[in-house]
């Protein structure tokens, strides 16, 4: 038994291993982010952090307990500073699935039990959508709109992640110094903030693995109602995060493996082991019944023939010419079957053939590709959904692209690191470790159930952060000193000396490589996923929308559908002044140039001149994308991109690449130069 589950910790470490190789050498950039440093200079900087967190390891050995005590107590005040700062400042649009929940939600807080058609198709977001509904009919309650106490409320559930691995920390004797690292890591962790102030699943499913771990570690520990209590806790939670994203359904079956493991290793009794078996299995029964009698309550009455099956989303997953992810033509290829008999054999027909076409050789080169979109980004694609917003700082949305590239960087830097640190744990684990196998468990059976079977984007791993958060500190707490011989010291520097110039010039290259020649400033992109909706203009009818940007502008682009050869006049008004009319065919105005503008708020009115009716791509909302606020009645709202074009620009990599190294190689070089010297060597 000890030998299986050895194998699934270096099972694991196999996976992180390869995961850290694609994450340095392929990061990919076909999702949000398009702008990436070279693997030289990422792994020069995994290697200079490394150095740095040897360093701040000796250091913090010298701090007294009350020292100690006071910088966990500051961190975790600088994170909720941070983040209630973040919370208040950004408020997102919602956009593609989200954008359904939220207005969905909307509905039904209104008493409104009438569902859109696009819950017909994916059931799955129904469970989550009546939560959401619950919290937006409770919030606004106190205040409306309610988007910033729902971001400051999903930034305390996501932190219960953070809360549950410090008590973890402390409760396998890592407190000091993993605590100070734990806290470090979610200060600066992108997905962390990103997907806090996303109202979609990912924010929910987050912390699910560390609280369940936290709640069955505690259990353990207790006695009586207490170990019971705790853990049908625990169980109760996974449950509920299965309802929420069937994919969870993996971290369900990594528990009922942990609980068989306890019980074999004689750490729990088979009275015990049999008891939480049995009341995991009721839990699940219990919360997917009570989901279904409130889904009915709800009014929500699903028909099959609406629905796409579980297949289509594995024939999806199989398309040659993808890496495994969303496609909007596989989707609408099965959608558009009229009846579920006909959706299940064009699903089959797909995966039939996409097998046989790529043969065995075929489909293993197709997993490796999916396995690269699933682990590669070590921000879980943060900047993907998040760019729409109804608040956001003026520097942020026009500074995106730069801001972004170097986020990018610090995060891909510290997700290797952690990578680099858990692989370490679970290889050289000499006795059995529950929270590390459950942990274990946990990234073989995401990972498989995306990789393997299902669709794959990289915000599907997001679940997987917060233990290779831990796995990762454990492995910082328990790593040994670095000793060298005084060869490899000589060596090092003049490697680590070569490596800071040439990085210096790299990321000095790609930033002047990388053109910016337009900064997008206002964007509505809702309305054109699964359903596309438009708002048809008659003879002589005109609609008119007004539009906040966050900086200079001078291009919109509309999006018109139907008769794109009709004639419409399209006015822009900025400052209370005409500063573009013009009359053409909507194709000819679909993308429009006019004077560059300093004014932050346009009014572009639509009219039609033609005799005939045209279209323009809109989104149906009863909240207003520019202020957030509730409306009475759903309104439509058009669809378009404001942007400034600009004499192409550079990343802003002088100052800032010359500061990166200065600080990772500065005090790397000077650190590399104390580590002691093997007494061997001496």
């Amino acid at each position: 038994m000890n030998r299986v589950l050895k194998g699934i910790n270096w099972l694991a470490a196999g996976v992180l291993g390869w995961a850290g190789l694609v994450a340095w050498l392929q990061p990919v950039n076909f999702f949000g982010d398009p702008d990436l440093a070279s693997p030289v200079v990422i792994g020069s900087f995994t290697l200079a952090f490394l150095i740095l967190v040897n360093a701040l390891r000796q250091w913090m050995r010298r701090w007294s307990s009350a020292t100690y005590r006071r910088v966990v107590v500051g961190l975790l005040i600088l994170i909720a500073v941070t983040q209630l700062v973040v919370a208040v400042n950004f408020v997102d649009v919602s956009r593609a699935d989200a954008f359904y929940v939220r207005t969905q939600a909307l509905t039904l807080a209104r008493g409104d039990h009438t569902w859109m058609h696009y819950f017909a198709i994916y059931p799955n977001n129904v469970n989550f959508t009546l939560l959401e509904a619950t919290l937006i009919k409770v919030v606004t309650t106190v205040v409306s709109p309610p988007w910033t106490v729902l971001n400051v409320l999903r930034f305390l559930w996501v932190d219960s992640a953070l809360f549950s691995g410090l008590y973890l920390l402390r409760h396998w004797h890592h407190a000091r110094p993993g605590a100070v690292w734990l806290a470090g890591f979610w200060l600066v962790s992108p997905p962390v903030y990103s997907y806090a102030l996303y109202a979609y699943t990912d924010a929910l499913v987050l912390p699910m693995v560390l609280n369940c771990l936290a709640l069955m570690t505690w259990a353990l520990g207790r006695s009586g109602w207490r170990r019971w209590g705790g853990l049908i806790a625990a169980g109760l939670l996974l449950a509920v995060g299965v309802a929420m994203k069937s994919n969870l359904v993996v971290f369900w079956i990594a528990t009922l493996l942990l609980i068989l493991v306890l019980w074999q290793q004689r750490h729990v009794t088979w009275q015990t082991a049999l008891g939480w078996l049995v009341s995991t299995l009721v839990t699940l029964g219990l919360v997917f019944s009570l989901m279904g009698a409130w889904r009915k309550q709800a009014g929500f009455r699903p028909t099959a023939n609406d629905q796409l099956p579980a297949t289509s989303w594995i024939a999806m997953s199989l398309n040659p010419k993808h890496s495994g992810q969303y496609n909007y033509a596989d989707f609408e290829s099965v959608n558009r079957k009229p009846t579920a008999a006909a959706k299940n054999r064009r699903t089959a027909k797909m995966i039939r053939g996409r097998l046989k076409q790529m043969g065995v050789t075929g489909t293993a080169v197709h997993l490796t590709k999916k396995m690269r979109v699933f682990w590669a980004t070590g921000d879980f694609d943060s900047f993907k959904l998040t760019t729409q917003w109804i608040k956001a700082p003026r520097f942020y949305v026009t500074g995106q692209r730069n801001i972004q590239f170097w986020l990018v960087i610090m995060t891909q830097v510290i997700y290797l690191t952690l990578l680099i640190e858990a692989i370490i744990v679970l290889v050289t684990a000499r006795t059995l470790r529950p929270g590390p196998l459950f942990i274990a468990l946990t990234i073989l059976g995401l990972t498989a159930f995306h990789v393997v079977f299902w669709e794959v984007e990289p915000r599907y791993a997001l679940p997987l952060l917060p233990g290779l958060m831990l796995l990762g500190v454990i492995g910082i707490c328990e790593r040994p000193q670095w000793v060298l011989t005084p060869r490899t010291r000589k060596v090092g520097l003049a490697a680590m000396s070569g490596l800071a110039v040439f990085s210096l010039l790299s990321l000095w290259q790609t930033s002047q490589r990388t053109l910016i020649t337009h900064t997008t400033v206002a964007v509505q992109g809702n309305g054109n996923y699964v359903e596309n909706t438009h708002r048809t203009l008659k003879p002589e009818q005109s609609v008119t929308q007004t539009i906040k940007t966050a900086g200079r502008s001078n291009r919109l682009s509309l999006s018109p559908l139907h008769n794109r050869y009709g004639l419409v006049n399209v006015q822009i008004e900025a400052g209370g002044r005409v500063i573009f009319n013009q009359a053409g065919t909507p194709r000819d105005l679909q993308s429009i140039r006019y004077p560059t503008t300093r004014h932050t708020t346009l009014r572009v009115t639509i009219t039609n001149l033609g005799l005939s009716t045209v279209s323009y791509g809109t989104a149906e909302a009863p909240y207003n994308p520019l202020n957030g606020k509730i409306t009475p009645h759903s309104r439509s709202y058009l669809q378009y991109s404001v942007q400034e074009v600009h004499p192409p620009r550079t990343l802003s990599g002088g100052l800032v690449s010359t500061l990166i190294a200065v600080v990772f190689f500065g005090g790397a070089l000077p650190v590399l130069k104390r580590l002691p010297i093997s007494s061997q060597a001496k």
